[in-house]
């Protein structure tokens, strides 16, 4: 629950510029950080994704594409497809958002390949469709109502 609430309070801080977003997430991240030094193996990609968040909000883009990088390495190492797959997936939208548009897509990708693997279907279906969206080269196959 931490994770999932952490990154959409550091996404709302981002877009809304509110503090309270900002308090709640920073939060997270300590809260998170704090369940890392207990277990290592279970934690570790979780609080590196938080970061990475917090990094993007604070404007350190540098930080936050190394934290991005090594939660995917952490997830990756440690079997949690679910994980990688949000990782890559919230390190693709940084990308994106960034100008770094050719490894963004190549991030959401990967993320919708491993969500597959996983079995969530559903979710690979929705990041199908922002995929599209937010590739040039498939905007004329999209039919905008």
């Amino acid at each position: 629950r931490t994770l999932f609430e952490g990154v959409a309070y550091l996404n709302l801080a981002r877009q809304t510029k509110q503090a309270k977003w900002k308090i709640l997430g920073e939060k997270a991240v300590t809260w998170m950080s704090q369940l890392e030094s207990m277990s290592k193996w279970n934690f570790e990609n979780k609080s590196k994704l938080l970061q990475a968040e917090l990094h993007y909000l604070e404007g350190d883009l540098e930080s936050a594409e190394a934290f991005y990088k090594a939660s995917i390495k952490s997830a990756r190492e440690h079997k949690f497809i679910h994980q990688e797959a949000l990782a890559c997936e919230l390190y693709g939208i940084f990308c994106i958002e960034n100008h770094v548009a050719d490894e963004g897509t190549k991030q959401l990708h990967i993320a919708l390949d491993k969500y597959k693997q996983w079995g969530a279907m559903k979710k690979a279906d929705q990041l199908q469709i922002f995929i599209d969206l937010v590739n040039p080269t498939n905007l004329g196959r999209l039919k905008l109502v």
